[in-house]
């Protein structure tokens, strides 16, 4: 009985390290108006088991502490993890209508996108950057590493079953 309870966490220790290691390959296009942060991928696990987000939440508040050193300091922390918490709500919420994994990916990959708002304000509050030019070129880079890692995950799901692999 311990094993299942421990489990879960383990493995969202590991997405949450995992997150953080493939932010850490690009570091440079993790930050700013036009953001290529390949971790971002990691949100399409929640599509498979939504107890997979609290991994992804952890991971994008360990990497936005390195922002900091990017002059973001507490902003980041805040609105960036914010977005990521706030977007897997809606996901959560709208997964059940949705009884397809490809459906959710989908989802996933739109609703992240929109609601990157929250990092376009953050950026604006930092840096004084046009709101509506950034929140543009955010969704279209959230969009991009999105719409990429989406099959990707859903191969790489077809491999490993990661609705067992938390369980």
């Amino acid at each position: 009985m311990q094993e299942n309870k421990t489990r879960p966490l383990v493995i969202n220790a590991l997405v949450a390290a995992i997150y953080v290691v493939i932010y850490f390959i690009a570091p440079q296009i993790a930050y700013g108006p036009i953001q290529f942060r390949l971790s971002e991928g990691l949100n399409h696990l929640n599509a498979f088991d939504r107890r997979y987000k609290w991994g992804v939440v952890a991971g994008v508040f360990i990497a936005n502490f390195y922002g900091f050193a990017n002059g973001l300091g507490w902003y980041d922390l805040v609105f960036g993890t914010f977005h990521t918490v706030i977007s897997f709500l809606i996901c959560d919420w709208i997964y059940p209508k949705l009884p397809s994994v490809k459906a959710r990916l989908g989802a996933t990959t739109v609703i992240f996108s929109l609601m990157i708002f929250i990092v376009a304000f953050e950026l604006n509050l930092a840096f004084q950057l046009p709101f509506w030019y950034t929140y543009f070129t955010l969704v279209v880079s959230e969009l991009i590493v999105l719409a990429i890692t989406a099959p990707l995950m859903y191969w790489i799901d077809r491999q490993v079953h990661f609705h067992e692999k938390i369980a």
